[in-house]
């Protein structure tokens, strides 16, 4: 059964190494990968590997057991010591920051710096980097403990050109590190206020329907989801993207459309709770002031969103992909492909 699962690593059969405070080489061999032309890595399969990626916190607290206890929140700005470590033909790499599954927006070391949902790092051949994630909560009360989730993103600043390259081959690959934020104060209301998303939304419709056989073969089997039935659909966690009713991996012209339909599924393991959010060139879209769309997984059931892109407040190229952030327990998190949105000369 071809699975693209909810994951936390690089899902392409390449030895590219990535790991999140631990020691494992993640690859997906039933991935179809990318043909040569279009793959931005071409040729770096004869050093015998891509790159290696790890980031994770610095000197957490640790029960006595050696895991990481839960961060205290106590008021104001909130500071996450962090580091990684790359290798190789990444270039670049990206973290976003989540809270109980909402994308949050943070400035990196200096208080005096801007608030980004992205921030870009770019590294060398071997490259070490420490620094602290800045940011007041926009979200948890007194006694919350919430999953605060960091995904690293390789190459962010990579679009394709549609002339000597037309999909985004092994970059925007995404690795995650969820860690816990207990609150001995409420977060601040109004505290993303200053983060920029994109308004490009026409209309969003979020709905709860019954899993039918017919949802199961015309969408799960599209999106790559064979061998899933109604007796095993409980046992994971499903996501589908559909661009006008198309699955698309690279890009997508916008050529005499004046609106796109984005329909974003999830069902799967009952009590699963998710942020759903999409994003726009590494900014969320936001709509009647949401930038993210709270979804709990129930029995039989899927959540459907669907969002109509108004395509002429689209200029130029643009990158568009979407993020499902377990928003407690250690439920697997997921990036959906980046793809390219554009119009022709």
């Amino acid at each position: 059964m071809r699975k693209r699962l909810l994951s936390a690593a690089m899902f392409f059969a390449l030895p590219f190494a990535v790991t999140a405070c631990g020691n494992y080489n993640i690859a997906d061999g039933n991935a179809p990968p990318p043909s040569m032309e279009e793959d931005p890595f071409a040729g770096s399969e004869e050093d015998g590997a891509l790159g290696f990626l790890s980031h994770g916190e610095t000197s957490p607290a640790r029960a006595e057991d050696g895991s990481v206890l839960p961060y205290e929140y106590n008021g104001g700005e909130f500071t996450l010591d962090y580091q990684f470590t790359s290798e190789g033909k990444l270039d670049s790499i990206g973290f976003l920051l989540f809270l109980d599954g909402k994308p949050q927006v943070y400035k990196v070391n200096d208080t005096e710096g801007e608030y980004e949902y992205l921030h870009c790092f770019q590294t060398s051949e071997k490259h070490e980097e420490k620094f602290s994630f800045v940011f007041t909560p926009d979200t948890g009360k007194k006694g919350d403990t919430l999953n605060m989730t960091v995904m690293s993103v390789t190459r962010p600043d990579f679009q394709p050109d549609m002339e000597e390259t037309s999909s985004y081959g092994w970059y925007h690959k995404s690795l995650e590190r969820v860690l816990k934020l207990y609150f001995n104060e409420d977060a601040p209301e109004g505290s993303n206020a200053y983060g920029d998303s994109e308004t490009v939304f026409r209309d969003v419709s979020v709905t709860e329907e019954k899993v039918t056989s017919s949802f199961i073969e015309n969408e799960l089997v599209r999106a790559g989801w064979n061998g899933v039935t109604m007796d095993t659909l409980d046992s994971g966690v499903y996501p589908a993207v559909f661009y006008d009713s198309e699955v698309v991996y690279d890009n997508l012209s916008l050529t005499g459309k004046d609106t796109l339909t984005v329909r974003y599924t999830l069902c799967g393991t009952a009590g699963a709770r998710y942020g759903i959010t999409f994003f726009l060139n590494h900014k969320p879209v936001s709509f009647d002031g949401a930038v993210s769309y709270d979804v709990t997984l129930s029995k039989g059931n899927v959540w459907i969103i669907e969002a109509t892109i108004d395509t002429a407040e689209l200029d130029g190229f643009n990158t568009f992909y979407a993020t499902a952030v377990a928003a407690d327990n250690d439920f697997i998190t997921n990036k959906t492909d980046s793809i390219l949105l554009y119009r022709e000369d």
